[in-house]
Formats: C-alpha cells, sequence, structure tokens
C-alpha cells in the first residue's frame, strides 16, 4: 500500500475515532452524579455498606438483572459465578455465560459487572478452585472485551449497568451507554479505592451503526 493511500485511509477513519472520543468528554458534567464516601474494604463486594446500598436501590427498580460474576449474592434474576461452591445458578466461564443469555434472546433492564479487578485476583480465583490461570486468562482485565460487548446486546435501552472496580472505563460510550453516576468509595491507607460506576444504555446497535434508544 502506498503512503498516500495510507494516509487517505487514516484520514477518513480519523474523525469517526476522534468524534467517538469527543462524545464522552462533552458529556455535560450537571448530568453525573459524583459521590465520594469512606468504607472498609470487604472480598465480598456487595458487603461494602455504601455499594450495598447503591445495588439494592437499582435492584429494587429492576425487573430482570443479571449478574455474571454473582459469587454467593442471588440478588439478580440470573447468577453465575465460575466457583461451583458458590450460591450462584450457574458455574460458567463469564463470557460464555452472557454469550448464553444473548443466544437466549434475553433483555435485561440491570446488569452488574463486579469481575475480578487485576491478574492477581484472577489467579486467585483460579487457585481457589483448581485452575491453572494461562496468559489470555490475565489479560482479561485488560478490557473484559466479550464480556461488555455480550452485556451491551442484553441491557435493553435505557437499562442500567453498575459496574465495579480501579477505574471508571465501564461499558462505554463505544457500546451505546453513557455515565449516570459515579461512587468512588475510599478504603483508606493501603487499599485502592472501589469505583462504581452506573450507566445508562442510550442507543442501540442496528445495522452496525449505534441510533439513539426510541
Amino acid at each position: 500500500m502506498s503512503a498516500d493511500i495510507q494516509h487517505d485511509r487514516e484520514a477518513i477513519e480519523r474523525p469517526s475515532r476522534m468524534t467517538c472520543y469527543a462524545a464522552v468528554r462533552s458529556l455535560p458534567q450537571d448530568r453525573v452524579k459524583m459521590s465520594r464516601v469512606f468504607a472498609f474494604p470487604d472480598s465480598e463486594t456487595f458487603n461494602i455498606t455504601p455499594i450495598r446500598g447503591l445495588v439494592k436501590f437499582y435492584l429494587s427498580r429492576s425487573k430482570i438483572s443479571i449478574d455474571p460474576f454473582a459469587r454467593n449474592k442471588r440478588w439478580a434474576t440470573y447468577t453465575n459465578d465460575l466457583n461451583p461452591e458458590t450460591a450462584a445458578q450457574y458455574h460458567m466461564d463469564s463470557s460464555d455465560y452472557l454469550e448464553m443469555l444473548v443466544a437466549e434472546d434475553i433483555q435485561a433492564d440491570l446488569v452488574l459487572f463486579d469481575p475480578p479487578y487485576s491478574p492477581r485476583q484472577i489467579k486467585e480465583c483460579y487457585d481457589g478452585i483448581g485452575l491453572k490461570m494461562k496468559q489470555e486468562d490475565a489479560w482479561r482485565t485488560n478490557g473484559w472485551k466479550r464480556e461488555r460487548k455480550a452485556i451491551a446486546q442484553l441491557v435493553r435501552p435505557d437499562g442500567f449497568v453498575i459496574s465495579f472496580g480501579w477505574h471508571s472505563n465501564g461499558i462505554g460510550r463505544y457500546h451505546g451507554f453513557e455515565i449516570e453516576e459515579i461512587m468512588q468509595v475510599c478504603h483508606g491507607w493501603g487499599h485502592n479505592d472501589t469505583i462504581c460506576m452506573v450507566e445508562k444504555k442510550v442507543e442501540t446497535l442496528q445495522g452496525g451503526l449505534f441510533t439513539e434508544a426510541a
């Protein structure tokens, strides 16, 4: 490919990428509820008092909900956890589980997305059930791409996703979501904050393009 052709191609592609980034940057800040609270850490995210309250608030307004990393919390309509010793309904890999629900045409108005936050946490999870972590497993925390794609298909227009982690990436505008609320939970010295981000689905995928949800 000649340099001129390559340059023309990049010139055509660049605006679409920049438009995506600009849409995120231009989100009116007064539309996003932001808060910072303190709470002691807990290995079970939903046992942390302010996080528990946030989750229960949105669950109370939900009819069909999904939790692919539920552990022993069967709060959602559909629950899954890789560990067979937990109380979840299913014990599948999270991406396989979510894609199974997509194939079954499940449509939810709430997804709770609380995956392992780091490769170390994935290893601890795998070690706990006798599985060996592979290199590709460690890289899953760099985006959770299959999970996020499936979640975007599962959530109906005006539905919500609550993502938990050490960052505020969430499902993202690329998948048709806008930020509604961010709660930063400080756990004190020696602990990373937990970032809880609520996103609302405002666009739906039709014919390869996102359009505003009806």
